[in-house]
Parts: C-alpha cells; structure tokens; sequence
C-alpha cells in the first residue's frame, strides 16, 4: 500500500473529523482515541481479536446481543477486556501460540488461539462456549472483489476495513424517529471508526476517494444495516425496530437499507480529531 497520496483533493477544511472509535474486539464496545494510526486493515488493532463458537464461526451481536456488554481497550501489547464485574489483560497470543480455522461469513482462515482464561471468562458473559481468538498480520484475508481493485487486507470486519459515517445523516435520522415518535438514538448504534462533521445530509453517498491527515482513503459502497443497530449498546438488549423501519423510508438499497460507508486505506498514516477531510476533486 502506497505512503504517499497523489490525486488532486478539493479544498474542504469545513468538513472536519468529529471522532475517531477503535473497537479492538468484533462486536465489542470499544474506544475512542483523539489520534490513531491508519494501515491497509483499517485503524490499527481495530477487530483484530474476535469470539468464535465451537465451530470456529464468529460470534457478533447479530446472534448474541450481549456481546455489547464487552468492552475492549488497549493496554500495550495487551487486550483489555473488561465488563461491569471485572477486567483483565490478554496478551497478544505468540507466534507458536496454537491456532484454528475461524470463520467470517464466506471466509475461512487460520486464526491463533488466545488465553483460555480469556475465553472462560468471555463464555460466561454470552452463556454460550465461546473462544477468543487473534489474527496475526501474516493472515491473508482479502477484501472481495465485489469492493473493487485493488483488494485490501482485512481484519474480522464483516466487509471493508473501515467505515465513515456523518453527524449530519445522524441529525436526519433522529429528526425522522422524533417526528414519528421513537426516541433519538447516538452514534455508537452504527460503530463507526471514522465520524465527520460538516458535511451535508447525504453527501458521503457521493464520495469516491478523501484523505485526512497523513492517509487516504477510498470509498468502496454503503454500508447496508442489520438489526444490530437496534440494540442499546449500553444495555445489551433490543430496542424494537427503529431506526430499521425510518431508515427504509429514505435509505433503502434493495430488500435493506444503508448508513455510512465503506473505505479502503489507500495509504497509511496517522489521522487526529479535528482534521480537515479531503474529497478527491475528480469525484465530489
């Protein structure tokens, strides 16, 4: 992946990063650093531990609700996990820590086998046998073809290294849920890593390339929403069907619907709260 950017970018300094959400566990609560460096899997150590099930196929909030109980930080070379009854550090398992064939949808790959104190511990929370696993920088999981060229190493995301999401789409949705009677809902339903202010209602959905700060992005598709988004992310439990249901209203892509997008990292670099975001000229 190249360091450097090249493309001519349009002068947009009133579109600005708002906040920035590293979530080092799949379908954990995670956390939201004022700086952070970007590489071709996204922001660095962002879902690169994950919970499977016996079967090595990957647990997420879509199949186990309580999987938002967990929050999952950084303590060095170490995963902090913790929950309202106790935390501990897990070390990034060592390259002769054994490993497993782990599934993500329609990837497989080999995956290395984390402390199973860690994956005792965790089991509990979910009340299902679940194991944590680590992926290792040498795991070659590309992005699908479908994302276009060039593909991507990936981390456990379900589909794309990052994902951008703007205040102003979210300022839309609340005013519609409000108008029809449900309550407001916060950012963190969409787990974005990367929320910008100052764009207009639907402007991200023209975006094709952007740079902030030192790295540069390229922007592959909407992302279409499952019933995650209507979980409280500080209870663990369902909400019903907002913002499911106003979001078919005016976000609809075939049978579902989108929020936010899809990026691929073009070129890696450090990007900060506050910095001004870049759209490539040549496509708006």
């Amino acid at each position: 992946m190249s360091s450097a950017v090249t493309s001519t970018t349009s002068a947009t300094s009133h579109i600005i990063v708002d906040s920035l959400h590293v979530y080092p566990l799949k379908g954990a609560a995670g956390f939201s650093p004022r700086t952070w460096p970007v590489d071709e899997r996204g922001l660095r150590h962002d879902r690169r531990f994950m919970i499977v099930d016996e079967h090595g196929a990957f647990i997420s909030q879509r199949t186990n609700a309580r999987m938002a109980l967990i929050r999952a930080e950084l303590a060095g070379d170490a995963l902090r996990i913790s929950t309202a009854a106790w935390t501990m550090d897990v070390p990034f398992p060592a390259s002769n820590a054994p490993t497993l064939r782990a599934t993500v949808w329609d990837d497989c790959f080999d995956v290395r086998v984390s402390d199973p104190n860690a994956s005792r511990m965790l089991s509990e929370v979910l009340r299902v046998p679940a194991q944590l696993v680590w992926m290792a920088d040498d795991c070659a999981r590309l992005t699908s073809i479908k994302r276009g060229d060039p593909r991507r190493h990936l981390s456990f995301a379900d589909a794309a290294p990052l994902l951008l999401t703007t205040t102003a789409a979210l300022e839309e949705l609340n005013t519609r849920l409000k108008r029809g009677g449900s309550s407001a809902i916060p950012m963190d339903r969409f787990r974005a890593n990367i929320v910008v202010r100052g764009a207009s209602v639907g402007a991200d959905d023209h975006w094709r390339a952007l740079r902030i700060g030192g790295a540069a992005f390229r922007v592959s598709n909407a992302c279409k929403r499952c019933k995650v988004i209507t979980i409280d992310q500080s209870t663990g439990e369902f909400t019903g069907n907002e913002p499911l249901t106003a979001l078919a209203a005016y976000r609809a892509e075939g049978p579902g619907v989108t929020f936010g997008q899809h990026m691929m990292a073009e070129a890696s670099g450090s990007i900060s709260v506050g910095d001004a975001v870049a759209i490539d000229a040549t496509h708006g």
